[in-house]
């Protein structure tokens, strides 16, 4: 049902919304989601990073899962603010808080920001120059930085060259920096309940199915990483997540051949990914079975070079992998 338009009669808006903010209108409206819960002490630098934008229509939506810190508190401040709409209700999951917001959205382009993630000055704009001069791009996505809890930055996030199969290779449009036009979120539904961890994957995958995703080389987004994140906190809940899209990309029975064909060596690349993370965790046993998993279905695999230097982070103080992976990003985007 997930892959329907009629997926979104579960979220019917309400019968009466309030307006919205056109200062221009030669240009779209964009409607911002910000899914929240608890997150009082990051919500305000989020809200600022989208309010404080110089792209001048803008509808926000922050949709919060009843927090018991000071979230609440912080969104009463900017109430005054007829672009900020916000409401506190229990929900199922970051998913279920995303589709209530964006079936409450008016605008032409849809995306969604985390409450720990901010957008960087210009980024709207920029996002929405470039589907404007790629009319046949339903998707554009950009680069992003990665900060720590204290916002200090951490390393760069290059966006990475688009192929449906880079998709499920975990190569991906870095979510804050993504942006998507309204006729693909109504096409293909709302986000899936079921994925908690990989949400933004396997929407990416079901909206490649429909339309083309475009790069555009600007810095769009942060990207916090801290303990309470999911990014942080739980590789296994990823793991089951990637291979369930991976399991359903290549059970489409209309998939062309030439991407079934990749089927082995696409599973050998997740595999590989989830051994690095386990070898950065420590669990060497683990660790080795996945990337023997891996070897046997796909051979060598370039991901698989981070794997020595992923065991010698977990016990020397050094940190390669960053700095790896920005490399190989940068390379691919000069391609």
């Amino acid at each position: 049902m997930y892959g329907s338009v009629l997926a979104w009669k579960t979220y019917p808006p309400p019968s009466e919304l309030p307006p919205v903010v056109i200062n221009d209108p030669a240009l779209p409206l964009v409607s911002i989601v910000t899914p929240s819960f608890n997150q009082g002490r990051y919500i305000r630098e989020t809200v600022e990073s989208v309010l404080t934008q110089d792209y001048p229509n803008i509808e926000y939506w922050v949709i919060d899962g009843v927090s018991n810190d000071d979230t609440l508190s912080v969104l009463a401040e900017y109430e005054s603010d007829p672009r900020l709409n916000w409401m506190s209700e229990p929900d199922a999951g970051q998913s279920d808080a995303i589709n209530k917001g964006w079936s409450r959205c008016r605008g032409a382009i849809m995306a969604w920001l985390n409450s720990d993630d901010t957008y960087l000055p210009g980024a709207i704009r920029a996002q929405v120059n470039a589907l404007l001069r790629n009319p046949a791009c339903g998707v554009v996505y950009g680069d992003a930085i990665y900060v720590g809890p204290d916002s200090r930055p951490i390393s760069r996030l290059f966006g990475r060259p688009y192929d449906p199969l880079r998709l499920v290779r975990l190569e991906l449009p870095i979510q804050p920096t993504t942006f998507l036009r309204r006729h693909v979120c109504e096409q293909i539904g709302p986000l899936n309940n079921r994925f908690r961890y990989s949400m933004d994957t396997e929407y990416w995958v079901r909206a490649a199915r429909v339309t083309s995703f475009c790069y555009e080389r600007f810095w769009v987004a942060t990207y916090r990483l801290h303990q309470h994140s999911k990014t942080v906190a739980d590789f296994d809940g990823f793991y089951r997540d990637w291979l369930a899209i991976v399991d359903a990309f290549f059970s489409d029975p209309d998939l062309p051949v030439r991407y079934r064909d990749q089927r082995r060596s696409v599973y050998a690349d997740v595999y590989s990914a989830m051994a690095n993370l386990e070898a950065k965790q420590g669990m060497l046993a683990q660790s080795l079975r996945y990337l023997i998993r891996a070897v046997a279905l796909g051979g060598p695999r370039p991901r698989m070079v981070k794997w020595p230097v992923c065991l010698l982070e977990r016990y020397l103080p050094i940190a390669v992998t960053p700095k790896l992976t920005q490399m190989w990003a940068a390379l691919q985007r000069r391609s």
